[in-house]
C-alpha cells in the first residue's frame, strides 16, 4: 500500500506542477482512497484554454494504462518542462475524464485501480 500511495502522490505532483508552471492556475485537490482503487479529482481555475488546447491536453492524458512503465519511467525521464509526464500520467491511470468547469476552469478526474 505504501508504494501505491507514492504513485498517487506523484500523479498529483505532476498535474499540479504542470498547471502551475504553464498557467499559474489555482488548484483544488481531492484524493479518495478505496479498497481497490484511488479516485483523484483536481479542479484548476484561472485558466485560459481554447477548445484546441483543451483537446490536445485531453489527447495527452487519455492513453492506455501501461503498468510495466510505472516504476521506472519517471526515474529515466527526469524533470522536464514539456508534457511527456502527462502521457505517463495517462499510462498510470485506468480512467481519466477532463471537462470544463466554467469559462476559466477544468476538472480532471482520475481512477487508478490497484492491481
Amino acid at each position: 500500500m505504501r508504494h501505491e500511495a507514492k504513485k498517487i502522490s506523484k500523479l498529483v505532483d505532476e498535474l499540479l506542477t504542470y498547471f502551475l508552471h504553464h498557467y499559474n492556475a489555482a488548484a483544488e485537490i481531492e484524493v479518495t482512497p478505496g479498497p481497490d482503487a484511488y479516485r483523484l479529482r483536481m479542479r484548476f481555475s484561472g485558466l485560459t484554454l481554447n477548445d484546441d488546447t483543451l483537446a490536445r491536453l485531453r489527447q495527452r492524458l487519455q492513453v492506455k494504462r501501461q503498468p510495466e512503465l510505472e516504476d521506472y519511467y519517471w526515474q529515466l525521464a527526469g524533470e522536464s518542462d514539456d508534457s511527456n509526464e502527462l502521457m505517463l500520467l495517462g499510462m498510470m491511470c485506468d480512467r481519466i475524464e477532463l471537462r470544463r468547469a466554467g469559462p476559466d476552469a477544468i476538472t480532471i478526474e482520475l481512477l487508478r485501480r490497484m492491481r
